[in-house]
């Protein structure tokens, strides 16, 4: 272990952050620095990134108020009465203990916000913390870093610029890994994938001013850097025309602000942007410093393939629903998905994306400000936070009260009657009851069972149509040959 942090090792060996009121104070203690320098950490954010004044604070606020959040939640008399709960006869089946330590990689994006997406979790479960960060010219972790230090207990954060190998720990220990990670992912590792697709789907159907709102929105919001930010829209080509309209409409009061910085730079020097010039089958609907519009044509074209990570959204025309979950496929695994249309479609469309989660007409703002959540985690759907503190625990059960069943079978062990056994053939070999169906009356009306019944009342009034013209044709031919006859 390296010298520098003997001491949280030693302390996450002792157990020094599992007393909840020492949790509680720490956590305490960093809110009331990190309030006293609102200010400062504002300033230094919007100096690093050149955000919006709106989009610095949101940060600020989410991060205080997940910090304030985990504060309120530790209850230290319940934490108490579970510890002695054992004493008392009562059973902790669902028990957990602080792993020990964890390691948190942030991600650049929005990185007050996402180291404490992590951080405070980790704190709130009983763990000492340790942050890797990069060298950097930037104000932002610097100061953030700074005031951590200073707000928590020495035995229970650190910080380190040097790589952190699994050996150099020698404790149990959780890295957080926010930009991903080239090595194989090992079990105790949350990573992100930052590089993973985020797509939407525009339907016929959707109310296509909300689509566009939501989606543009998301896209130029933080200058276009969040990984949750659509890389590209599929609308359906009925109403790509009213589409591209609204966006057009809702583009304009974001790049009318955001034209103080050009967009990032490629490693070849390029924004992607600027490498949209060189591309064909694509127009360009609207363009600036700040970003672009741009319908992408050749379904072939790299820009098709790509992360974004700037002001520039990629639109794409799909001629069905189908074809739209078929070439979404061909991404791989989304981040995330936004589909727009009526629920009955979202329900076919959200069913069949290759999507961890998916969002039905609406963008959640608060995951523009978070690190992509690893793949195998499920997102809380209140706080779309994507740590939650059972992730930095580990299972400590504790049973005294056996289940009732328990006296019987360990009987049987002991000494079993041929009585006592085949009563315990008969409950084995009992047959399950039969399955109950729905109710023989239809009480939904889904997707699909819509396009059958539409059509079978089509092809019916066809039916029904044809059989009552030849009928009367054959009535009147009938009638006719009677008179003359």
């Amino acid at each position: 272990m390296p010298k520098p942090f003997s001491n949280i090792r030693s302390a996450a060996i002792d157990g020094r952050a599992l007393n909840p009121i020492f949790r509680k104070t720490q956590l305490k203690q960093l809110h009331d620095v990190l309030l006293e320098k609102a200010s400062d950490i504002q300033d230094a954010i919007t100096a690093d990134t050149g955000y919006a004044l709106a989009e610095v604070q949101i940060e600020y606020c989410l991060a205080m108020r997940l910090l304030a959040e985990a504060y309120t939640a530790i209850d230290t008399g319940q934490s108490l009465r579970d510890e002695y709960a054992v004493s008392r006869g009562q059973n902790m089946p669902q028990a957990k203990e602080a792993v020990g330590i964890v390691v948190i990689h942030p991600a650049k994006h929005a990185f007050f916000s996402c180291l404490m997406s992590a951080l405070v979790p980790a704190l709130a479960a009983g763990n000492c913390v340790i942050v890797h960060g990069e060298q950097s010219l930037l104000r932002t972790p610097r100061l953030v870093l700074d005031l951590i230090t200073k707000a928590l207990d020495d035995d229970v954060f650190g910080t380190t610029t040097s790589p952190i190998g699994e050996s150099d720990l020698d404790h149990p220990h959780i890295r957080v890994l926010q930009n991903g990670s080239e090595s194989a992912h090992l079990s105790h590792h949350l990573v992100s994938e930052p590089e993973a697709r985020v797509v939407a789907v525009v339907e016929r159907d959707a109310d296509l001013d909300v689509a566009a709102r939501e989606l543009v929105r998301s896209r130029f919001a933080l200058r276009g850097r969040s990984p949750y930010a659509p890389d590209l829209v599929l609308v359906n080509e009925w109403v790509k025309k009213e589409f591209l309209e609204a966006v057009v409409r809702h583009t304009i009061r974001f790049v009318s602000d955001g034209g103080k910085k050009s967009p990032p730079r490629t490693a070849s020097g390029q924004s992607l942007s600027e490498l949209v010039r060189t591309e064909k089958a694509v127009n360009v609907l609207s363009w600036s410093s700040a970003g672009a519009v741009v319908e992408v044509q050749d379904r072939k074209s790299p820009l098709l393939r790509r992360k974004v990570q700037e002001g520039c959204l990629l639109v794409h025309a799909v001629t069905s629903i189908d074809d739209a979950i078929d070439f979404s496929k061909s991404n791989g695994r989304l981040g995330a998905a936004y589909v727009f249309t009526k629920p009955s479609a979202a329900k076919y469309i959200c069913q069949f994306l290759d999507s961890p989660m998916s969002f039905v007409n609406h963008v959640p703002t608060t995951l523009l400000f978070l690190p992509m959540a690893p793949s195998n985690i499920s997102v809380d759907p209140q706080t779309h936070f994507p740590y939650d503190k059972a992730l930095f625990c580990r299972p400590k059960a504790c049973v005294i009260t056996p289940m009732a069943e328990e006296g019987v079978l360990a009987q049987l062990l002991e000494q079993a009657s041929p009585q006592q056994l085949s009563a315990l053939a008969h409950r084995t070999l009992a047959k399950l009851p039969p399955v109950k169906r729905a109710s023989q009356g239809i009480t939904h009306i889904g997707f699909f069972q819509t396009g059958i019944l539409t059509g079978g009342v089509l092809l019916l009034s066809t039916v029904l149509g044809v059989t009552g013209v030849c009928s009367y044709y054959a009535f009147g031919l009938v009638r006719s040959r009677v008179f003359q006859g």
